[in-house]
């Protein structure tokens, strides 16, 4: 008998286990035959993975996976195998995979190994189905591969020998599975809590404890794959390695993986362990397909949509960049009681609530993803690309629906609250601009004649720059922020090509207002990006938004009571989700604030920067609004990415609730009958009680918006995107270092003593954008030194570098 954890493998939880309702997405009754299907939506998942379609990164579309078809009349089945019965399963898994790692040698050697051919075919030929082993196997495979082919791949190997029991195939898919999950341990640090604490967003408090017994799930669901990657248990591979004679580790299991054409070299490993989904299902793009034809618009039925489509509305964004949140525009206010021209900024955000409201299947797409991942060789969604990209997507030449907000600024950069205004919009987007053009633009001066707009729109930015600063946010903090290295990976002729740039944190700091300071020594830095305008507009908009919205919610009146003038009411209450952060506590580290201002005053600049990180204290989420030091703003809301990011749909949502419930109670207190089209989930209370039949029931709340939902995804992101770019880095560097002679030398600037016994500083490296550890063969460094460092080893998998002098006379570069 098993182990009650490698017994998991087969997750063998009962029929009626429960299932969450982020990942029932079976309700979409749409069926739509591929060849009904436009071809740029037949084709969106082969995009997904993008900007390439090699080996490693292809997804194909509308392949009929049934993840989440309803089976309940099936049921799970133990397999009680004997001693004997589980070798011979071994035996034959560890046969069909000696066979497959045959034909693939055989294959590979009668092709010339520099050409195309030699690498994996992208064909992929339907799994013949009428095989029960391949019938047993199929789609069992899902999330634990980067793509289709190489599920199919997976699902093929049980054609390669004739098929055994029935039992003895299912304990095999069991083992190849414990398999798979082993290999994702590769390169994973720390022991065993660290690790856990890597899945444990996967972890649900109503799962089951794992079986004694190891048991075939009937039905196999994206939950299940959830469980078996939250457990981690590769028991059963291990035992299957054994058969194959191989080498029974996480590192074994990556090579044979590797070996079989299943996964590249430069596998997203971190991605498949997260449990984050690596494609849409076909119920999902159904579901999606379905919503492009929604007609419902609860905000233009009760005619709170205003049509804002005259102003003339820029998106800036990267030129790579499809899925379009945000645009912006100017417009002249007449006044002639000012002297001054008077102008109203506006932000208008993508209206994703128009096409994926509350109890929408659509919804339930975005909520088993939690956010968009966005890794240097590939981007995946939170939504289908069809939405993303086109029909949530602030595309130009086209009227789309948004959430327009507009704003006027006080003379010191403040926000003049009392002319916020907030509504569901209809736009026009004129340009679709990329940052390049905008600084262009502004060089040649168009941005301030033909275009005055933007020149409009870059006075206003820095002017609340300069506010921002003035208030204590962090750019004027840290003046100088350390820049950061971007990797993008894309397919070029000979394989992947690896292309790296040196970015600041949005172009950020003192030196965005003020230029160069007098007296002040220039900032040493070959690599960063150059300052740009383009960058300052976006950014200081966008957080104009976030801070509008917290003052426009302050003095919106809550209306608690359900009877006004003998009318009933809906009670209209409405809260978000505040972003806030202390300020540091100076007087308590006195010596630590004299070391900061020492560093600056001494032009140690990204020293300063390093330093002054331990000062800064956690940003909390929080109803109450209150102030978010870092930004040096009153208060805070993120809401400007709603295609990305589901927390800032959900404020959206409330949003759009609250103004609804304005407009109903104002049509209520006049008589006025609700339309029939409105429905419950548009205002968030069950408006039944307004039939004939059901008056004076209790008023209930329908579909409250709880915005702790989803922050686990967007938490689990983050160590994916980093351990992701890690990679990608140190492949960058390894690729550098094989392809040289000689040594590989760097040029860094000593930040500042991690481990004083130890000898060990942090370091920047200026080509990279890295920032690293570095154990000084010299002995104690200054902050600010610079030094010219050689590569001695590098491992992406393991994501390990190591550094040493470039010289033993010192290898100081001043």
């Amino acid at each position: 008998m098993l182990p009650a954890a490698a017994a998991f493998l087969l997750l063998c939880y009962q029929t009626a286990a429960v299932h969450s309702f982020a990942t029932d997405i079976t309700a979409c009754p749409l069926r739509i035959n591929a060849r009904h299907v436009p071809k740029r939506t037949r084709d969106f998942n082969s995009r997904v993975l993008k900007p390439f379609s090699g080996p490693q990164l292809q997804t194909l579309s509308l392949r009929s996976s049934k993840l989440h078809a309803s089976s309940t009349h099936l049921e799970n089945e133990t397999l009680n195998l004997s001693k004997e019965e589980v070798e011979q399963s071994l035996d034959y898994l560890a046969s069909i995979v000696r066979t497959h790692l045959k034909n693939r040698k055989a294959t590979t050697s009668n092709l010339d190994i520099s050409s195309d051919e030699s690498k994996n075919d992208e064909t992929d030929t339907p799994v013949d189905t009428s095989n029960p082993a391949t019938s047993l196997a199929k789609n069992r495979f899902i999330d634990l591969t980067t793509t289709v082919h190489s599920e199919h791949i997976l699902e093929s190997l049980f054609t390669l020998a004739p098929p055994p029991s029935q039992q003895l195939i299912k304990y095999a898919i069991i083992a190849l599975q414990s398999l798979l999950i082993l290999a994702m341990q590769v390169g994973v640090k720390g022991g065993e809590e660290q690790q856990k604490k890597l899945v444990r967003h996967l972890f649900r408090r109503t799962d089951p404890p794992p079986p004694k017994d190891i048991v075939w799930i009937s039905s196999w669901t994206s939950e299940d794959i959830r469980r078996l990657k939250f457990y981690r248990d590769g028991e059963l591979g291990k035992r299957a390695l054994a058969a194959l004679k191989w080498k029974r580790t996480a590192v074994g299991a990556y090579e044979l993986l590797i070996q079989m054409g299943v996964w590249g070299a430069e596998e997203e490993v971190s991605l498949l362990r997260s449990g984050f989904p690596v494609r849409f299902l076909d119920e999902e793009i159904e579901c999606s397909l379905q919503a492009e034809s929604n007609t419902h618009d609860p905000d233009k039925i009760l005619g709170i949509r205003q049509d804002l489509s005259h102003h003339k509305v820029y998106t800036i964004d990267s030129e790579s960049t499809q899925d379009i949140d945000d645009g912006i525009s100017v417009e002249k206010i007449d006044d002639s009681n000012n002297a001054e021209q008077r102008l109203r900024y506006w932000i208008h955000i993508a209206d994703v609530d128009r096409w994926a409201p509350r109890g929408s299947e659509l919804l339930k797409v975005a909520e088993r993803r939690g956010t968009s991942l966005y890794l240097p060789s590939m981007t995946l969604g939170m939504f289908p690309q069809n939405m993303a990209s086109d029909t949530m997507s602030l595309t130009s030449n086209i009227d789309k629906c948004a959430l327009s907000l507009g704003v006027e600024l006080n003379s010191d950069g403040s926000i003049d609250a009392s002319s916020i205004i907030l509504t569901p919009s209809l736009i026009h987007v004129d340009y679709r601009l990329t940052y390049e053009q905008v600084d262009e633009m502004l060089d040649e001066g168009v941005g301030y004649r033909e275009e005055w707009e933007i020149g409009a729109l870059l006075a206003a930015a820095t002017k609340r720059r300069e506010h921002r600063v003035q208030m204590g946010s962090s750019e004027g903090f840290i003046p100088y922020p350390i820049p950061k290295g971007s990797i993008t990976v894309n397919k070029g002729d000979h394989g992947l090509d690896i292309e790296l740039s040196i970015e600041s944190t949005h172009n950020s700091g003192a030196n965005m207002t003020a230029g160069k300071t007098e007296g002040v020594e220039e900032l040493y830095d070959p690599y960063a990006s150059p300052i740009s305008s383009s960058w300052l507009i976006v950014t200081e908009m966008m957080i104009f938004a976030g801070e509008a919205i917290g003052k426009w919610h302050q003095l919106q009146p809550m209306q608690k009571e359900d009877l006004v003038d003998g009318r009933v009411q809906l009670t209209n209450l409405l809260e978000l989700p505040y972003r806030r952060q202390p300020a540091p506590d100076y007087k308590t580290r006195i010596l630590e604030s004299k070391q900061a201002d020492f560093l600056l005053a001494m032009n140690k600049f990204y020293p300063h920067a390093w330093y002054c990180r331990r000062f800064f204290k956690p940003v909390q989420v929080s109803e109450e609004h209150g102030p978010h030091f870092g930004m040096g703003l009153d208060c805070y809301v993120q809401w400007s990415s709603p295609i990305r990011r589901l927390t800032d749909l959900q404020v959206h949502s409330a949003l759009k609730r609250y103004l609804r419930r304005i407009r109903v109670n104002e049509m209520l207190l006049n008589g006025v009958k609700i339309p029939s089209e409105i429905t419950s989930f548009d205002l968030g209370y069950d408006i039944s009680i307004f039939d004939q039949e059901n008056q004076g029931s209790r008023m209930k709340t329908v579909d409250p918006i709880d915005y702790k939902s989803g922050l686990g995804q967007i938490f689990a992101a983050r160590p994916i995107q980093t351990s992701s770019a890690n990679f990608w880095l140190f492949e960058y560097i390894r690729r550098r270092v094989e392809g040289n002679d000689s040594d590989v030398m760097f040029e860094s600037v000593v930040l500042g003593c991690v481990d004083k016994e130890r000898f060990q500083y942090a370091i920047y490296v200026y080509e990279l954008g890295l920032e690293h550890r570095y154990l000084s063969e010299s002995g104690n460094l200054e902050e600010g030194r610079r030094l010219w460092l050689r590569v001695t080893s590098v491992n992406p998998r393991l994501e390990l570098l190591t550094f040493s002098l470039a010289s033993r006379s010192g290898g100081l570069a001043n």
